[in-house]
């Protein structure tokens, strides 16, 4: 373990010097070393960096220190910068190569809630980077609403470094990922020198930027249930530009029967609230036929409930708007895929 005082934090250090040519590295270096003393945004912090899961977990067990961890660091750098944050110590745990696993789980486990015949879950820690993930759902069918999602996070660049259990963690209530692991049905695994927990995705989101991971504990993992094979999926998002965050954003899966009436539906908004939502009021649409009337109704309905307000990107009347149309056509979309898929399940 390495513990060391900086004044900056030490991705940054390794990111300026990262980026010069060769021949300036030790320029570069040299300069930096010269420069202890200069003011800089962040304040004052302790850099420790970690080889294994227990030192990191014995660093945050420390309440002394009031560590911070660092991972991919696209929300925690800035918010350091702008003195939004100022942990006593930040912890790397980067070189942790055991939370950046990546691939399926096909059985259930404890701690895990039952999905039904079929149910398949897809393990992440939270090391994955973000664009490493998108890559991966791409492979295949069940995981296709996953990549559509993470598309619309960032920028390419930042999803090279970001993490997807960065993002969940910061939980911002307008961003993709925390939206999508809800309306899945995850869980997350946190673990502490006291030992781990599971927390199901519905509890795990408490408030704006908070969540159930509590002081000495770290996210090391989460669970992803995936759609069974006939089960239809859909993503939209309202954004004023690419790579902004979302005014508004839903995701939905949606599961017809045999006879084409709905079986199972699960509807999650973003940008709504202090966390991500799951729309009760689509389960009226259960054991009926798909009708556009039925989803404008039900859009309206929910739309009538919450409560809107203004900010900077829109006012709370336009939002108002945008949600009525968006839930109607996000639970279109996902009728279609599913129809889709039963029909094609009946070709083969």
């Amino acid at each position: 373990m390495l513990n060391s005082r900086k004044v900056v934090p030490f991705s940054l250090l390794t990111d300026a010097v990262g980026s010069c040519p060769h021949r300036l590295q030790q320029r570069c270096r040299l300069n930096l070393r010269e420069w202890p003393g200069s003011p800089m945004k962040p304040s004052a912090f302790d850099y420790i960096r970690v080889d294994t899961l227990d030192e990191a977990l014995s660093v945050l067990a420390d309440s002394d220190l009031e560590a911070k961890v660092l991972a991919g660091g696209q929300s925690l750098l800035p918010m350091l910068n702008m003195r939004l944050a100022q942990p006593k110590a930040l912890l790397d745990i980067n070189r942790l190569v055991a939370l950046a696993t990546l691939g399926p789980l096909e059985t259930n486990l404890a701690g895990v809630a039952a999905q039904g015949p079929g149910a398949a879950f897809l393990e992440v820690g939270a090391l994955v980077r973000q664009r490493q993930l998108e890559r991966y759902a791409l492979e295949e069918e069940r995981t296709r609403l996953i990549h559509t999602a993470l598309t619309y996070v960032g920028h390419p660049q930042t999803r090279n470094q970001g993490t997807v259990g960065g993002s969940l963690a910061h939980a911002d209530p307008s961003a993709e990922l925390p939206l999508l692991f809800l309306t899945l049905g995850g869980t997350a695994i946190i673990q502490s020198t006291r030992g781990e927990r599971r927390v199901a995705a519905e509890e795990f989101f408490q408030s704006y930027f908070t969540t159930a991971i509590e002081p000495g504990e770290m996210l090391t993992k989460t669970l992803w249930r995936l759609p069974v094979p006939d089960e239809g999926m859909a993503f939209k998002e309202y954004r004023r530009r690419h790579g902004d965050f979302a005014l508004l954003a839903a995701a939905c899966t949606m599961k017809l029967g045999s006879d084409r009436k709905v079986q199972h539906v699960r509807l999650g908004l973003g940008g709504l609230a202090d966390t991500p939502l799951l729309v009760d009021e689509v389960r009226e649409l259960v054991g009926e036929h798909w009708a556009k009337e039925r989803a404008r109704a039900i859009a309206g309905a929910v739309v009538n409930r919450l409560d809107f307000a203004d900010d900077y990107q829109a006012s709370s009347s336009y939002r108002r708007q945008l949600a009525s149309v968006l839930i109607a056509s996000v639970l279109e979309a996902a009728y279609e895929d599913a129809l889709a898929k039963e029909d094609l399940l009946c070709e083969h």
